[in-house]
């Protein structure tokens, strides 16, 4: 099955959801505090604890926003993702 986390960033917050097969598992969210590389792998680490999925298991990382892509924390789960779907690849 089909696993993928999903990022949604607002200006007052995220959300990041584990799919499987496209239906919603589990989510994380936190509020706007201009630490989301510390918020997004506190969740990574959550919903993967709490799922029993391993990180080879989760294919995909996708990101929605309505939000520049100039602000930080954009640019921060970006390059989580980008490493992600890298890492995964290579194993």
């Amino acid at each position: 099955m089909e696993r993928a986390f999903r990022l949604e960033i607002g200006r007052e917050g995220s959300r990041l959801t584990l799919l499987e097969g496209g239906e919603p598992v589990s989510s994380r969210e936190w509020p706007e505090a201009r630490d989301m590389g510390h918020q997004l792998f506190e969740a990574i680490d959550g919903l993967l604890g709490e799922s029993g999925v391993t990180p080879t298991d989760v294919t995909h990382f996708d990101i929605e926003t309505d939000i520049p892509e100039s602000f930080t924390s954009v640019r921060i789960a970006e390059s989580v993702a980008k490493a992600w779907e890298y890492g995964v690849k290579e194993n």
